[in-house]
This record gives structure tokens, C-alpha cells and sequence, in this order.
């Protein structure tokens, strides 16, 4: 067991290095020099900076992510550009002319017939542009191309950005078993499992992908101090999924990200916990794509309102499906808060809820002391994604 977590470490730190001197390269991040120069009043200029895709091997978004995970769409579109006209193949043109039109937000119409790729990214421009039809055509490309793995991870995305994520699981499940994606395996574990093991992490790093998003998971899953190591290499990121984990490691919010459900949760969790209003407009809106969003209104109308507080609790478990939890000791904080704001491992010993007779236990639990809540967090699915996912399925204002 041992030599498993410091086979872990290892990896963890490997991936931690090879970040960091990508961030360097890009003049993110610059080494620490003994002596510090005496600040100027010269206002400091920031330049978006380059990245090199291998565009002879981008057929989708999710291409996109595997190389450029947490990059911006502006920086990425403009390399596309300018190795577009280094690819020959007429089709691999057509995809990425469409992809372009997708990062630039510009609407895909009719595609060629029988071009599963330009379908794909289709549907996906009707989802980034919130259509009603879309939901209906997922279905229809599934009819059509059944056993195609891009068309199962395509109708993953839009299941989950509509809140159905027990469907999204099963599609991400398919696309996993299909490819055999080491990335999808991971995510899939971390969603089933709430945390990863060591074999599975270290499959995904030796394959040299998705590195943000690898650190990411390992600060979500691990204890408090992986959290901790890895939280100043995502600080310098300047994506939504990169700032909810530094936000995590600092106790607080350095930036504002509207289109970041767990940034606007952990804010209304950190704002309630200090006795002030949450805002439960706000997260009443997200809650349909963030079931975290419902357990904080679960906290927040316990005391005074325990009815609607019920309604919540009932409104969690039905989106999440089975819950596990532990009973603990009442701290100063509103009961479930911690849920919101500390991190734990899932104990062996747990009571599961499973049917109203086991939640309505676990609400009347509530009454006496506090619990820690474990379910099945589509965080974990929408990570896969990335934050161009939920900047574009946003429907609300932060």
C-alpha cells in the first residue's frame, strides 16, 4: 500500500514539473530569483500567449483538450489557422473549418453526409447556442450512428449539460468501453468511486494529455495536502476548473467566474458560513446542472424552513441517485457546510440512502448532528469537457 502512494506521489510530482515548464515556456510562470527588484508604478503588460498544436492530429474537441486542456478558444483557433493550410486531406479540412467556426461561437449548419466528425460538432453548435431541438437531434445522431464512439461522448455532453447525468454516465460509460480512453477511465472512476487509484493515474501520465485536468482530479480526490501541493501550479492558470482548485487551497475566491458553477456554489457556501444571505436565486438556477448547488440550499433552509429544506434534500437525491453518508459531531458551521468546504476521504462504515424512508432518516438526522454526504458528482464528467462546456450551456448571470 505504501509503495502504491509513494508511486502516486512520484507521478503527481512528475506531472506537477512537466506543468510547469510548459507554464515557463509560455512565460506564465518565472523562476524565483534571490533578489527581489523593487516594484515599479509601470503598469504591467500581459500577453496572450501561443500554442502549438499538432493539428495534423485534431479531429474533435476533445483533441483540443487532450493538447491544450485550459487553453483559451481564442488562442486555440488561432493556431488551427495557422496550420490549416499545412493539411491535405479535403475531409480533415472540412472538420476543421467547422471546429474553427465552433471556438469563434459562429453556428454550424448542414454538414456533408456521412461525416460523423462534422455532425458531431453540429450538435454541439446547437447545444452551445442553448436550441430546444437539440436534446431530440442527439437522439437521432445515436440512431444513425450507432456504435460511432465520438457520437456517444457527443450525446455524454449534452445529457449532462441538461442535468440528466445517470444518462450521461451510461454514454460516457459506452465511449470508455469502445476506445478504451485511459482519460475517460480516470474521470469515470473518480465519478463512480470519488477518488482513483494509483495504476489508473499513473496509466494517464505516462500518455502525456489533459495534464491540468489530471491535477486537477488528484487535488479533488486526495487529502488536503495534495491539495495543497498542486494548488500553486493551477493558480497560474487563468481557467475556471484551475481557479475553483485554488480557490479551495486559499479559502477564498481571488476571481470572479460567472459561468463557474462551483466557483458561484463554494462563494454563496462562503457567504452563508460568515451568517450573510446566500443568494438562493442564483442557486436555485444552477442546481438543475449542479446537485452541490442543491445541498447548500438543503443548509441554508434547515432552520428556518426545514419543509422546503426537505424539498431540496429530495430534489438532491433524486438527481444524484443513491447517497452515502457518515454520521459526525455538529461543528460551528451550518450543518452540510462541510461538505461545501472541507475535503474528506469516504470511510468504510457508511448508511446509505437509497429510497424517501433512508433520506427522510437522513434528514432527521440532520436535527441532532451533522453528516458527511457522498454521491456520484458530475463534476467529475464535466471536467472532462473543460471549461468551454460550461462557459457555453450557462444559463444564468453570476
Amino acid at each position: 500500500m505504501q509503495d502504491e502512494k509513494d508511486e502516486r506521489i512520484l507521478n503527481l510530482l512528475r506531472l506537477k514539473e512537466e506543468l510547469e515548464k510548459d507554464l515557463k515556456k509560455k512565460g506564465i510562470l518565472r523562476e524565483r530569483r534571490v533578489e527581489q527588484r523593487k516594484q515599479t508604478s509601470q503598469p504591467k503588460i500581459e500577453l496572450e500567449h501561443d500554442v502549438d498544436l499538432p493539428v495534423e492530429n485534431i479531429w474533435t474537441v476533445h483533441d483540443l483538450n487532450h493538447y491544450a486542456y485550459g487553453i483559451s478558444d481564442d488562442v486555440i483557433q488561432r493556431s488551427l489557422q495557422r496550420k490549416f493550410h499545412s493539411v491535405k486531406d479535403e475531409e480533415h479540412k472540412y472538420v476543421l473549418l467547422n471546429l474553427i467556426k465552433l471556438l469563434r461561437g459562429e453556428k454550424i449548419e448542414a454538414t456533408r453526409a456521412h461525416s460523423v466528425h462534422t455532425e458531431c460538432l453540429r450538435i454541439l453548435s446547437e447545444l452551445y447556442s442553448l436550441e430546444s431541438d437539440v436534446i431530440k437531434d442527439t437522439i437521432q445522431l445515436l440512431k444513425k450512428y450507432p456504435g460511432q464512439w465520438l457520437v456517444y461522448l457527443t450525446a455524454a455532453e449534452v445529457f449532462l449539460a441538461f442535468g440528466r447525468f445517470n444518462e450521461a454516465f451510461k454514454l460516457f460509460q459506452i465511449y470508455s468501453e469502445i476506445t478504451k480512453d485511459p482519460y475517460a477511465a480516470l474521470v469515470l472512476e473518480a465519478y463512480t468511486e470519488g477518488q482513483v487509484s494509483s495504476s489508473t493515474f499513473a496509466t494517464c501520465v505516462s500518455k502525456d494529455g489533459y495534464k491540468s485536468m489530471l491535477l486537477i482530479i488528484s487535488a479533488l480526490t486526495e487529502a488536503e495536502e495534495k491539495l495543497m501541493k498542486v494548488a500553486p501550479v493551477l493558480e497560474k492558470r487563468d481557467f475556471a476548473c484551475a481557479q475553483y482548485v485554488s480557490a479551495r487551497s486559499k479559502g477564498k475566491i481571488s476571481k470572479s467566474i460567472p459561468h463557474c458553477t462551483r466557483l458561484l456554489i463554494y462563494n454563496e457556501a462562503l457567504k452563508f458560513v460568515q451568517n450573510q444571505d446566500a443568494n438562493q436565486t442564483l442557486l436555485e438556477q444552477i442546481a438543475a446542472k449542479d446537485p452541490l448547488a442543491r445541498l447548500l440550499l438543503v443548509s441554508v433552509n434547515l432552520k428556518d424552513e426545514p419543509e422546503k429544506s426537505f424539498e431540496h434534500m429530495k430534489a438532491f437525491f433524486n438527481s444524484v441517485g443513491e447517497i452515502l453518508y457518515v454520521e459526525t459531531e455538529a461543528s460551528d458551521k451550518p450543518r452540510l457546510l462541510r461538505n461545501l468546504l472541507e475535503f474528506t476521504k469516504i470511510p468504510k462504515n457508511f448508511k446509505r440512502v437509497s429510497n424517501e424512508t433512508d433520506l427522510v432518516q437522513l434528514f432527521e438526522t440532520l436535527s441532532s448532528q451533522d453528516v458527511w454526504i457522498f454521491f456520484r458528482d458530475p463534476e467529475y464528467l464535466r471536467l472532462y469537457f473543460g471549461e468551454r462546456h460550461c462557459k457555453n450551456t450557462c444559463l444564468w448571470e453570476g
